[in-house]
C-alpha cells in the first residue's frame, strides 16, 4: 500500500517557490528517511503532508485519501514535531492521557504506562514535565506522537538530545513499529542514524529531490566503481603476474604488490571474479575490503 503519495507538490510565499514540484511515494513498514540542510524546504514540505499549511499547487495523499480531506484520516497520523512543548505542571502519565484524551484515542492508564516504557520513561512515568532534560522531553514526544497507535508517523529528530543508550533503544523502539506494518516518515542530523534504520531515502535540496533510493542505490549513483582492496599471498611471482594480467583485462587496478591488489570494480559481485583469478593462480587471500561511500560523504557531495 502506498501510504504517502505526492504529485508536482509546491509551495510559495509570496514570490519565493520553497518546495518546487516533488513527486514523492512512501510504502507501508518503510522507514523512510528524509535529509537536507537547513532551508532546503523539508520542513515545508513535511508540514504541507501534515495539514499545517496549505500546497501552493500539487496533490498529495495520505493513506489513500487525497489532501482536501485529511480529517478523514487525522486520527491514523502521528506526529513528533523538533520541539515539543508539554504543560511542566502535569506529570508525563498526565500529559500522555490528557493527549489521548483531546485526540479522542481510546487509551488505558496502564497502556500509557507500558508505552512510557517503551520508550525509555519508566523511571519518570510519575514525573513533572518541567524537571525533564531536552532527551526525556524527546522520548515524552515520540510516546505522544504513537499513543494513538497510528498507521503513519513522523518523527522529525527523534533521536537529538539524547544519550548514546537512549538512542539505540530508541532505534530499536522505531524497528519494533516498523515491523507492525506501520511507516515511519523520519528525518535525522545523524546521518549515521538514518543508514542504519532507514529502507529508503530522500535527499532535498533547494525544494527538489536531488537523490532518491535505498543507500546502495545512492551510493551508485554518487560512485559508480567500487574501490576493493584484496589482502593476499601469492605463492609464485609469475603465477601472480598472470592473475594480475587476467583481472586487468576487465577492470583497472588501481595499485598492487605482493601483499595487496586494490582494484576499481563496477558491482560487488565482480569480487567474486577477482578471487577465482587469483586463486586460480596459486594466491592465498586472508581479506577484502571494499570502500563504498558512506550517507555522509552523499550527503555533503550532493
Amino acid at each position: 500500500m502506498t501510504v504517502i503519495e505526492t504529485m508536482d507538490l509546491k509551495k510559495s510565499y509570496h514570490k519565493h517557490l520553497v518546495v518546487r514540484g516533488i513527486d514523492l511515494q512512501v510504502q507501508e513498514g518503510e522507514i523512510f528517511g528524509f535529509l537536507g540542510r537547513n532551508g532546503a524546504g523539508k520542513t515545508t514540505f513535511i508540514n504541507m503532508l501534515t495539514g499545517i499549511v496549505l500546497p501552493t499547487s500539487g496533490q498529495f495523499r495520505i493513506l489513500g485519501v487525497p489532501n482536501n480531506q485529511l480529517d478523514r484520516v487525522k486520527h491514523k497520523v502521528g506526529v513528533l514535531p523538533d520541539y515539543t512543548e508539554f504543560y511542566g505542571n502535569d506529570t508525563a502519565l498526565e500529559h500522555l492521557q490528557f493527549f489521548a484524551k483531546l485526540q479522542k484515542h481510546k487509551v488505558t492508564k496502564q497502556q500509557c504506562v507500558d508505552l512510557l516504557e517503551q520508550v525509555g520513561l519508566k523511571n519518570a512515568v510519575h514525573v513533572k514535565t518541567k524537571k525533564f532534560s531536552f532527551g526525556m522531553k524527546k522520548k515524552l514526544g515520540v510516546a505522544q506522537a504513537v499513543v494513538g497507535n497510528p498507521d503513519l508517523i513522523f518523527l522529525d529528530e527523534p533521536t537529538s538530545g539524547m544519550d548514546p543508550e537512549s538512542a539505540l533503544e530508541m532505534q530499536k523502539f522505531i524497528r519494533t513499529l516498523a515491523s507492525q506494518n506501520k511507516t515511519i516518515f523520519m528525518t535525522s542530523h545523524n546521518l549515521n542514524e538514518v543508514e542504519k534504520l532507514c529502507s529508503r531515502i530522500a535527499i532535498m535540496k533547494n525544494g527538489i529531490i536531488s537523490g532518491l533510493g535505498t543507500i546502495d542505490q545512492l551510493q551508485k549513483q554518487f560512485q559508480t566503481t567500487i574501490e576493493t582492496t584484496i589482502k593476499l599471498l601469492p605463492k609464485n611471482d609469475t603465477l601472480y603476474r598472470h592473475a594480475r594480467e587476467e583481472i586487468e583485462a576487465w577492470t583497472t587496478i588501481n595499485y598492487s604488490d605482493n601483499q595487496h591488489i586494490t582494484v576499481a570494480i563496477r558491482d560487488e559481485s565482480d569480487i567474486a571474479s577477482i578471487v577465482h583469478s587469483l586463486c586460480k593462480f596459486d594466491t592465498d587471500i586472508f581479506d577484502i575490503q571494499t570502500n563504498r561511500p558512506s550517507l555522509e560523504e552523499i550527503f555533503m557531495n550532493d
